[in-house]
C-alpha cells in the first residue's frame, strides 16, 4: 500500500534530522511534553481532540489509519526536504512493530515510524518533475496527515527503482515542453498497446481497416484490396492520388501499393520483395509498408531504400494515428 504522508512543515528539520540519524519518520499530534497519545490508545481519537481542542474528530480519526501500515509500505512525503521537494520512505515493519511513542516531546513528534529505506532526502526530486504531475494535481485536496494514493503507486515505484539503480540520479523541474513530450509519449504508448490488441484483418475492426483509414485520411481512394500477381506480388491495399489534389499545375493520378504488417519485434524483407514484384506491372507507382513492429531488418531497410519504399514501423504508424485522431470532428468537440 502507499500513502500520502504530510509531516508537520514548522518542524521539518528535526523530522529531517530523526530521519538521517534514526531513520524513524515522525508525526504530530502526539501530546508534547505531556505525553498520554499514543496511537495505541483506545480512546485516542477522543483524547487527541480533546488536548489540541479541534472542532471534529477528523484529523485524529485519520491519523489512526497509521495502524493499518504494514511492512515494506510507501509513504510519499510531499515538501521533505524541502518546499518543492518530494522524498519516499519504506515502511520497516507491520504495526505495531515500525512504531514507537516518545513519552515527551518538545516537537510535538510523538509519534514515531521506522523506515528502512528513504530516497529523495538530498533534495534530488522535485515536486515539479513531468513523472509526478498526477499526483501533483491531487494534492491540494490531500490535506489529511495520512491517505492513500495507491493509483499513483506505480510512479511512487519507479521513482525507487530508478534511485536504487542509479542514487546519484536527480528530478528537477520540468517544462512544459518536457510535460508535453512526456505526455505524447504516453499517448502513443496506450495507442500503440491498443492497436496491438485488435484483429489484423477478418472484421471491420482491424489492424487493416485502421491503416486503411489512415492512408484514405492523407488524400488516396482505395481502387483495389488484396490483390496477387501469382508470382509472388502481394498487396494488401491500391490507392490512387489526384496530383491535383496537390498542386493545380499537375494532373494525372499518383498510384500507391500498400502492403500491411501487424507484426511484432521487426519485419523482414518478404513484404518488400511482395511489394516489388507487385510494381513491376506498374513501375511508375509508389510503394509503402507499413508494420507495427519496432523497427525493420537491415535487408528490409536496404532492399526499401534502393527502390524508394516507404517503411512506416510502430512508432511511426502511432504517430501518425495520433495526428489523424486529432483532426476527428467528434475528438474536436469532445464527444
Amino acid at each position: 500500500m502507499i500513502y500520502n504522508f504530510r509531516i508537520d512543515r514548522d518542524n521539518r528539520d528535526e523530522v529531517l534530522r530523526r530521519l538521517r540519524e534514526n531513520q524513524l519518520l515522525c508525526q504530530g499530534w502526539g501530546g508534547g511534553t505531556e505525553g498520554k497519545l499514543s496511537l495505541e490508545r483506545e480512546d485516542y481519537v477522543v483524547a487527541c481532540r480533546t488536548r489540541y481542542g479541534l472542532t471534529s474528530t477528523r484529523i485524529p480519526t485519520n491519523l489512526s489509519r497509521i495502524k493499518d501500515l504494514r511492512d515494506g509500505d510507501l509513504l510519499v512525503t510531499p515538501h521533505l526536504p524541502k518546499n518543492g521537494q518530494v522524498s519516499v520512505h519504506i515502511v520497516d515493519g507491520d504495526f505495531p512493530t515500525c512504531y514507537s511513542y516518545l513519552d515527551s516531546d518538545d516537537f510535538h513528534l510523538n509519534n514515531q515510524l521506522l523506515v528502512k529505506a528513504s530516497y529523495g532526502l538530498n533534495g534530488s526530486v522535485s515536486i515539479y518533475n513531468r513523472l509526478f504531475v498526477p499526483w501533483y494535481g491531487k494534492l491540494q485536496w490531500l490535506r489529511l496527515p495520512v491517505l492513500p494514493i495507491e493509483e499513483f503507486e506505480g510512479i511512487f515505484r519507479q521513482l525507487i527503482d530508478d534511485l536504487h539503480s542509479s542514487p546519484a540520479k536527480t528530478f528537477p523541474r520540468s517544462n512544459i515542453d518536457e510535460y508535453l513530450n512526456s505526455l505524447t509519449k504516453e499517448l502513443l504508448k496506450v495507442l500503440r498497446s491498443s492497436l496491438s490488441k485488435i484483429s489484423p484483418s477478418i472484421s471491420d475492426i482491424s489492424f487493416e481497416k485502421v491503416c486503411e483509414y489512415l492512408v484514405t485520411e492523407s488524400g488516396y481512394s482505395i481502387e483495389r484490396r488484396n490483390i496477387y500477381n501469382k508470382v509472388g506480388g502481394d498487396v494488401d491495399l491500391k490507392c490512387v492520388r489526384e496530383r491535383s489534389n496537390i498542386s493545380p499545375f499537375e494532373s494525372g493520378q499518383v498510384t500507391l501499393f500498400v502492403q500491411i504488417k501487424k507484426h511484432a519485434g521487426t519485419t523482414d524483407d518478404t513484404a518488400v520483395k511482395q511489394l516489388l514484384q507487385m510494381m513491376k506491372d506498374e513501375p511508375a507507382a509508389d510503394g509503402c509498408v507499413i508494420s507495427l513492429a519496432d523497427d525493420y531488418t537491415a535487408d528490409a531497410k536496404e532492399l526499401a531504400k534502393r527502390h524508394d519504399i516507404l517503411l512506416l514501423n510502430g512508432k511511426s504508424l502511432s504517430q501518425l494515428c495520433l495526428q489523424v485522431l486529432g483532426r476527428r470532428p467528434d475528438a474536436v468537440a469532445g464527444d
